[in-house]
């Protein structure tokens, strides 16, 4: 096995090949002294931080999580912090909801095979009105097992110390009894529920406009950062800012990320910000941002990652090689660079920026030659010569390049088709397509109108106006609240045509007559319901997940970042009949396939 590949870290939540601590280390350091600045102050903080492709932001996520995240056993004498790490994969109106979901995710999430992070908040929050020195996990039990009543009082004096609404306290209250726990995660995280979950559960789900839906999303992002209380800071990583761009000329990416990351500073008291962007992205950020939202955005500053130092590679390299499980047996002694020699050093050195992704990669090519030729002497010259050329001619590197996207492509696409489920359409569409329409080169643009607040996306073109709404809720009541909005607002006459976007996973039931009258009615006045196959999603999903990693510098070959236009010329180029198709089915002057009658 090559100790060196895998130089991508990809998810700080996932535990990293080697760690060197000296790397980025002063970095790192203010991240530390930034949580605790939050704890003294009581005041949320902001930290921007930037670097070259391949200079390690993620990694440096993944040691901070390592570092602050809870310890066993769950005492509460200690400080601890709480972990979330966003994506910005999404499309700039869906951003708290987007952060609502991924902070629901990552506080059920197991810590080191221990309880979750929800879990160590009810701890810490009994502490603060049951004094106690240590584990409260046997209390805990043991007021479950022979004092659930009592459990239910304390429980209530926190949400009154916490001015927590009511949704709230109650699904404070089932996370502390251990009840519903898959309806209270999906609730939680904003996925639309059946009436009958949400009868169960107690709670209620008013979903309105898709603006008020984001409001709610903002409101509950809020509050369980205030339900984490003072004593429990939450570092909140928000990761590839540029993903949230359709275009360099588009600022709705931008000015949405610094409404975010204002509201998160000004309203919050606990949370520590870190925002992760290439330095090619860091100048653009500031220019196009608002003053008061980037002066929010970098309250503790803005830190550049350095290249790395010869004795800092030394270090990787020695880390990696600590890993290696090889066959033939590594040769003995090694000197501190190996598998480089000391001109490789000097080679790769005399680049703009030497980042542990360029230097773990040339490792890499050194160690399979190193290996070949110890396993089958003679056949490595060819091996070498290919990276004494860097790959050969630009033709020949193009074509690896091609050969790379294609198996990405291929890859992401089966991943994501097999991971699909309903409560990801309504995110999948409203990103994956306006970015199809770009690849496309098409004619039809991007708009919105603000009197049409349930048409999500409106394409304006050679015939005119097209609105799309995507309709995927659970809740029929709520489904057919949305379809009555929508026949308000189609019949204003402000749009060319209406698409609904459904998924038939989620049918209307038979007992949904007022969802399916609204849609009859709507389909009567001309709108079209749309259908896409789980093949279109999986391919609006991994289009936006391949555009996204390149983006952000998360796509590389050979220890090279693959430019965006790169991977936006290969896209264009091989992009799947059944995406094209659908765009062509959903702007052509007769739109899309009617839904069949068995929906109706």
């Amino acid at each position: 096995m090559n100790p060196f590949r895998e130089s991508i870290v990809s998810d700080p939540w996932r535990a990293s090949a080697a760690d060197v601590p000296e790397i980025q280390a002063s970095v790192f350091l203010e991240c530390l002294q930034g949580v605790e600045h939050v704890r003294r102050t009581n005041r949320s903080a902001a930290l921007l931080i930037h670097g070259g492709a391949g200079s390690g932001k993620t990694h440096l996520l993944g040691r901070l999580r390592t570092q602050l995240t809870l310890q066993a056993p769950t005492a509460t004498d200690r400080d601890e912090c709480l972990f979330v790490w966003v994506r910005l994969q999404t499309s700039p109106r869906m951003i708290w909801r987007h952060v609502r979901r991924t902070l629901v995710e990552d506080w059920f999430r197991p810590v080191r095979g221990q309880s979750t992070q929800f879990a160590r908040i009810l701890f810490r929050r009994f502490a603060g009105i049951r004094v106690a020195e240590g584990d409260l996990e046997p209390w805990y039990e043991y007021m479950l097992d022979h004092h659930p009543e009592g459990l239910d009082e304390l429980l209530e004096q926190v949400a009154d110390s916490l001015y927590l609404d009511r949704n709230t306290t109650i699904a404070f209250k089932h996370l502390a009894f251990g009840r519903h726990t898959r309806d209270l995660r999906a609730w939680l995280g904003g996925d639309s529920l059946p009436e009958q979950a949400l009868a169960r559960l107690d709670l209620s789900q008013e979903e309105g406009t898709d603006e008020e839906r984001e409001h709610e999303a903002r409101r509950v992002v809020l509050m369980l950062c205030r339900l984490a209380g003072n004593d429990l800071p939450v570092v909140l990583s928000l990761d590839q800012v540029e993903a949230l761009q359709t275009s360099s000329a588009d600022r709705e990416g931008l000015f949405a990320f610094g409404q975010l990351a204002s509201t998160l500073h000004d309203e919050t008291s606990n949370v520590l910000i870190v925002s992760c962007v290439q330095s090619a992205f860091a100048t653009e950020l500031k220019d196009k941002s608002r003053g008061a939202d980037y002066d929010r955005m970098t309250s503790l500053g803005a830190r550049s990652l350095t290249t790395l130092t010869r004795v800092e590679a030394g270090k990787l390299i020695a880390a990696r090689r600590a890993n290696a499980d090889s066959v033939p047996p590594l040769p003995q002694p090694l000197d501190a660079l190996w598998p480089l020699e000391v001109a490789d050093f000097h080679r790769l050195a005399a680049v703009d920026e030497l980042t542990p992704r360029r230097l773990l990669s040339t490792c890499a090519e050194r160690f399979d030659i190193w290996s070949a030729k110890s396993m089958l002497p003679g056949i490595a010259d060819e091996a070498s010569d290919k990276v004494e050329s860097s790959a050969g001619s630009t033709n020949d590197r193009k074509f690896s390049i091609d050969a790379f996207l294609s198996d990405e492509w291929k890859e992401r696409n089966e991943r994501l088709l097999a991971a699909n489920l309903p409560e990801r359409t309504e995110e999948i569409v409203r990103h994956g397509l306006p970015l199809l329409m770009t690849l496309m080169g098409s004619q039809w643009k991007s708009t919105s109108d603000e009197q049409l607040p349930d048409v999500h996306l409106i394409l304006d073109g050679p015939t005119g106006e097209v609105g799309i709404s995507v309709c995927v809720q659970s809740n029929m009541r709520n489904m057919g609240d949305q379809f009555k909005r929508l026949k308000a607002q189609f019949s204003l006459n402000r749009l060319t045509r209406l698409v609904i976007i459904q998924d038939d996973r989620v049918p209307l039931t038979k007992a949904a007559k007022v969802a399916r009258q609204s849609l009859e009615e709507l389909q009567d006045l001309g709108a079209i319901v749309s259908l896409p196959s789980q093949q279109v999603l999986a391919g609006l999903d991994a289009l936006r997940d391949l555009l996204s990693d390149a983006k952000s510098g998360d796509l590389a070959f050979h220890g090279e970042n693959v430019l965006p236009q790169a991977t936006e010329a290969w896209l264009a180029k091989h992009l799947p009949e059944v995406l094209r198709k659908y765009v062509e089915d959903l702007t052509a002057a007769d739109g899309p396939p009617q839904a069949d009658d068995a929906r109706r």
